[in-house]
């Protein structure tokens, strides 16, 4: 299995994430269990999954970091709240609003469609083609198996995720040793 689809429990001072005021805000706002599926532990994940594809396509954003803590950070609950990203792209515009993100009309652009669109993407969009955007997308679906989902190769936008999707069903399977 790859490291980046373990499940490790973390210490919230001991987090990987750079921006400790936003991770402060989000924590106090968010309604769910702090470790629950859509957690601190999932937004980790998500962050780590961020680096592996963008390491890849040797693509650097801070819309990654603010992606994997922010997407689901507006949940209300972990099974059925279709809008949650709705939701969560409103709390970011609040938080570029009051100065407290900075990012370049571009990034801010990507950050809010990607936290709005990682349930169900406007595939119309211009954004939706966009790298930054899709490595985000990608590496939220890549932990999809937190929940008993098998990730399927066919919902990735990447090559890369597919590829490792793809290994990964594999392996898990037992075919790949």
């Amino acid at each position: 299995m790859f490291n980046f689809f373990q499940r490790k429990k973390i210490n919230q001072q001991n987090t990987i994430f750079s921006k400790p005021n936003i991770l402060k805000i989000v924590q106090k706002e968010f309604e769910l269990d702090l470790y629950g599926i859509h957690g601190i532990n999932h937004w980790e994940r998500v962050f780590l999954n961020t680096k592996k594809l963008s390491k890849y396509y040797n693509v650097e954003s801070e819309v990654f970091e603010l992606f994997s803590i922010l997407h689901d950070s507006q949940r209300l609950d972990e099974y059925t709240d279709l809008e949650h990203g709705k939701r969560a792209r409103k709390f970011v515009e609040v938080l570029i609003k009051k100065g407290i993100i900075y990012l370049h009309k571009d990034d801010q652009k990507r950050l809010l469609y990607a936290c709005e669109n990682h349930t169900k993407s406007n595939k119309q969009h211009e954004l939706y083609s966009d790298l930054i955007v899709r490595i985000c997308l990608d590496s939220d679906k890549m932990d999809i198996d937190r929940v008993g989902i098998i990730p399927n190769e066919k919902h990735f936008l990447t090559h890369y995720a597919k590829e490792i999707i793809k290994i990964y069903n594999k392996s898990s399977r037992g075919s790949v040793q």
